[in-house]
This record gives C-alpha cells, structure tokens and sequence, in this order.
C-alpha cells in the first residue's frame, strides 16, 4: 500500500502531544517540587528539615538516570505509546497515594518509584526519540521544539499548582493532578501516537536540500560497547554534567532562595513561570540553531548565561532583579536539551537516537546530589553563597570539554546537518 503525502505534516501532531504530556507531567513533578517544598516545609504533621526534603526528588534523579539506559533501548524497539501511556498512569497512581501518605519517608519513596517511571517514560526522552523519528530536514528543530513541553509545564502549572493548594491544600491538590495524568494525558497519547511516519502510513518528511546534496548518511548499527566507544559520547558527558547539575540546583532551590530574600509564594511561582516561559523561546531559539551553527557556540553561549546567573544571585537581588535572573537562568537551561539532543542526533542518528540518550543518564546521575548540595551548604553557612561560588567554578570543565566536539561526520564545516558518511562505530 502506497504511503499517504499530505499537506500538513502529521509529525507536528505528534510534537504537539509530546508538549501536552510533558507540560502537565513534568510542571507538577520538577518545575513545581520547589513550591511543594514550601508547603511540606511548612506541614507540621512531616515535620522534616530543608536538606531532608531535598532527598525525593534527590532518589528520583538518580532513580531515573540508572533507569535510562533500559527506557531509551525499550523506545527503540517497543511502541513508544505504550510506554508513554504507562509512564501517565504510574505518575497519576503516584501523585494519589501522595496525597495519602502519613510520613514523608513515603513521599521519597514514591518518588524513587511510580513517579521515576512516570517521567522516565512520559518525559523528554520520549518526546526527543519521537522528534527524531518522525523528522529528517527539520530534526533539529524539531527536537528543540518537542523539549518545550517541559517549560511549558513550568509556566502554566506552577501557578495553577500554588492556586490549587492553596485553595484545596497540598494533598488535595495532589489527588486531582493525578487523576488529570490519567483520566486525559493517557487517552490523548493512546489516540494519536506512533513511533514513526510509516505507522500511520505516511511518506516520512523529505531530507534537507543539504543532506540530500551529500547523499544521505550511512550510521553505522549501534551497539552498548561502540557507543561507550565513541569520543564524542564522553565529551557529552563531561561538558554537560556539570551545567545540568548547577541548573538543577537552583531550579530545586529557587523558593528557598527567593524566600531568603523575602519573597512570597505566589511571587515565587511568577518567577517560576518566567523562567520557564523564556526557557520555551531558549528552546525554540537553542533547537533552530542548532541546524544551522556550530554546536560548540551555541553551548558556550548557554554556559556564559548560566554563570551569569549564579553570578548575580551572589548579589542579594531585589525582586526586580530576581526576575532577570529568573530570565536568564531560563535562557540558559533551554539550550541544554536541544542541543543534546541535536548533538546525538547528528553524529549518532535517529535509529539510536533513544538508546544513546539512554545511556548518557547514569552518567548524569551525580546531577541529582546537586538540589540537596545546595540545602545543605544553605544549611551550614546560613546563605547560597558558597554554593553560588562552587558552581561557577565547575563548569569551567564544562567549556573547555566541549571545544573537543567533532563537526557532524562528512561536514566540511561546523554546521550541524550531517551531508556524508558517518564514522564507523567506535571510531
């Protein structure tokens, strides 16, 4: 049966899902834990110190990274629906028995479970494999725009999170997002996605003109030990790890920090929302570049943002200032995922596109000690300074590493569209 060529290209459908499940998964788990923590600090009945209410999402990044490498290989050979639908229901069940818990051991242990494999399988990696998938010209862009799910859900459910328990309390508020995870982000996967064009029948998107100019790629097949091989996965490792972890720390640490300051829980969610809202147009901006310049700028310029940031959180910042640097630290995170992604995708491609994702979490697992770092130097030193400070001196590493990237293979010059043949595995 002949493929179906229509005007409007099904793969956007396909992306704009994966915004859908990622914004109201990841919003009320990562981007609204910081306003959680205000409302567990505050609960008598929990009765657990600031470093202590780290330590869930702390289990759940780890959890997750060790996790990684067996949800991306799954994702490149299973229906990622049906992993995706999975990750929604073991999220919602996890926020409903949230709202039960008697003790906030419990918290961490749903954390380090239901909800590792909620947004293991129903977050960015699925939203990246699929992008990867489903587009060829416009990959790069794609993947940038599919990773905006996640700060989408930062600008919308953080508000909405506060004004729910604020209204309903925390436990409450809980409850409903669960049943919201299940009763309309499962059915809305279940109908629309597939893992490729060809699933729904469709002739997959054109090459770009430079691609087809070079004669199209010819990856090699992929395996575990070739992929540990390769220098360019190492350089991955050794420039992002230490960005995502300071990213991560202050992301977890931002309403602690803004109420040192004196700022209160609802002007805390706007600082949220604006983080999370200039952290969309980082993506967008992160991920169209990125088929077109030279990664390594594009890393360097997310890096001089981010040490910017930590830089003037040093200054005891007015609110004013605080939304800059909310600003800013958006910015300079919406470059992270895109140009990951874009990295793997040109010099490994789309067919192992998930297991390398996959693979590169373990090695991220030390970023989850980051957000209890952080708490416990506010702890001991009774302000963010010293961790401030012990953050713009790790990612030196991080910009010098990435001046080792290889060009995509067969370029002649920096740009990020792959126009020949690729390096055989291990090379």
């Amino acid at each position: 049966m002949p493929r179906q060529i229509t005007p409007w290209y099904f793969g956007w459908n396909i992306v704009a899902v994966s915004l859908v499940f990622q914004a109201v998964l990841f919003g009320s788990i990562f981007f609204s834990y910081t306003l959680w923590v205000g409302e567990w600090r505050e609960d008598a009945s929990l009765g657990v110190s600031l470093t202590g209410l780290m330590i869930p999402i702390t289990i759940l990044n780890l959890a997750q990274s060790f996790i990684a490498p067996f949800a991306g290989h799954a994702m490149d050979r299973h229906s990622i629906r049906g992993l995706v639908c999975t990750g929604g229901i073991c999220a919602g069940l996890g926020f409903a028995a949230i709202s039960q818990v008697t003790a906030f051991w419990q918290i961490s242990l749903i954390y380090g479970t239901l909800l590792t494999i909620g947004v293991l399988l129903a977050g960015p990696l699925a939203a990246q494999t699929l992008a990867a998938k489903w587009f060829r010209g416009r990959r790069g862009f794609a993947i940038g725009l599919s990773t905006v799910g996640t700060s989408l859900g930062g600008m919308v459910m953080a508000p909405l999170v506060t004004l729910l328990y604020q209204a309903e309390g925390w436990r409450t508020a809980h409850l409903i997002l669960g049943g919201v995870f299940i009763l309309v982000i499962v059915p809305m996967v279940w109908l629309v996605v597939r893992n490729a064009p060809e699933d729904w029948g469709l002739e997959p998107e054109p090459e770009s003109k430079a691609h087809q100019a070079g004669g199209g790629v010819r990856f090699p097949t992929w395996t575990t030990a070739t992929i540990l091989k390769e220098r360019t996965f190492w350089i991955m490792i050794l420039a992002f790890t230490p960005l995502v972890m300071v990213f991560g720390s202050i992301q977890q640490n931002l309403q602690p920090f803004a109420a040192d300051l004196g700022i209160g829980k609802l002007d805390t969610a706007f600082l949220v929302s604006v983080f999370a809202g200039v952290m969309i147009a980082g993506k967008l901006f992160f991920g169209g570049m990125a088929d077109r310049f030279d990664h390594r700028h594009l890393f360097w310029l997310a890096a001089l943002a981010l040490s910017v940031t930590t830089l003037l959180m040093m200054t005891e910042p007015n609110y004013e200032l605080m939304i800059f640097i909310s600003a800013l630290l958006g910015f300079a995170a919406g470059g992270f995922l895109p140009l990951l992604g874009a990295i793997v995708a040109s010099r490994f491609g789309p067919a192992a596109f998930g297991s390398v994702m996959g693979l590169i979490g373990p090695f991220l697992a030390i970023n989850a000690l980051g957000p209890m770092a952080a708490s416990a130097l506010r702890e001991s030193s009774g302000n963010y300074d010293l961790f401030l400070t012990v953050s713009v001196a790790i990612m030196i590493p991080s910009v010098i590493a990435i001046a080792f990237l290889k060009p995509p293979p067969g370029a002649t010059d920096p740009v990020s569209d792959p126009t020949a043949r690729a390096p055989a595995a291990g090379e």
